[in-house]
């Protein structure tokens, strides 16, 4: 992967939902619509494609289906642990600093809801942001770095949103939501690292979305701490994984 075709990946993903989201803004804040109708709510969705459409288009041309194949279901063996205990710490960090659940929330609606967030609603991102543009800074920066340059292109991504009017989005300061995401960012970079996965990382994405709707979210020092624990974590596996490869290195040159 190049820089072009990095570069080629974020023009085509900003393009699409900048476009369909403030095109959704202008219909809500001039004309009778209002976010939720049948037209805004299908520009919308279209708007939430903009990183997974441009990410199958900078896939290479060359074997199309065989790279899209490779691209979306690729696993490196036993990623699928790190997916489990980021899990489960999100669990805790978001159960234990609410410590009430929505009630609208039944069993069958966090279903349907994981369902929608994961392929409609913010998981389908994932092929763009894990596939394309962090696994390419990560090569070009530390992991640290790559996890906070991606974090603020996807803040700087989800701006629209403020300006539609009834968005759930602006019940949530655009500092926080941009300060979760870069969080996001260091959890979902190690779960791609270590699993090279994109599912998992679809998956993961929208179980954050139902977590925070699921339970009451509440800024407080359990959730600052759990937050903290977890980006810690993500932060000494990569160290972890850093010191492996250079132990592997020296002896590889010691042979």
């Amino acid at each position: 992967m190049n820089i072009k075709i990095v570069i080629r990946y974020i023009i085509i993903a900003f393009a699409i939902t900048y476009s369909c989201w403030w095109c959704v803004a202008a219909l809500v804040a001039y004309t009778d619509f209002v976010y939720g109708d049948v037209l805004t709510t299908i520009i919308y969705i279209i708007g939430n494609f903009g990183p997974a459409i441009s990410a199958l288009l900078c896939i290479e041309r060359k074997h199309y289906f065989s790279s899209l194949k490779k691209f979306l279901f690729s696993y490196k063996q036993h990623g699928i642990w790190i997916f489990v205990l980021f899990v489960a710490l999100a669990v805790l960090t978001f159960g234990l600093s609410s410590m009430e659940w929505n009630p609208q929330m039944t069993a069958l609606n966090f279903f349907i809801t994981l369902l929608g967030s994961t392929f409609i609603y913010g998981g389908e991102e994932e092929l763009g942001w894990r596939g394309v543009l962090q696994p390419y800074l990560a090569k070009k920066l530390s992991f640290p770095l790559a996890a906070l340059a991606c974090g603020a292109i996807w803040a700087l991504w989800h701006l629209p949103l403020w300006f539609i009017e009834g968005h759930p989005n602006q019940s949530i300061p655009f500092w926080l939501q941009a300060t979760l995401g870069v969080f996001l960012c260091f959890w979902l970079g190690i779960i791609y690292e270590r699993s090279g996965n994109i599912p998992l990382c679809m998956l993961f994405h929208g179980l954050i979305n139902v977590l925070m709707s699921s339970f009451v979210l509440k800024l407080n020092v359990v959730l600052i701490a759990g937050v903290i624990i977890m980006t810690a974590t993500a932060v000494a596996f990569w160290l972890i994984g850093v010191k492996r490869t250079k132990a592997l290195n020296d002896a590889a040159d010691q042979k």
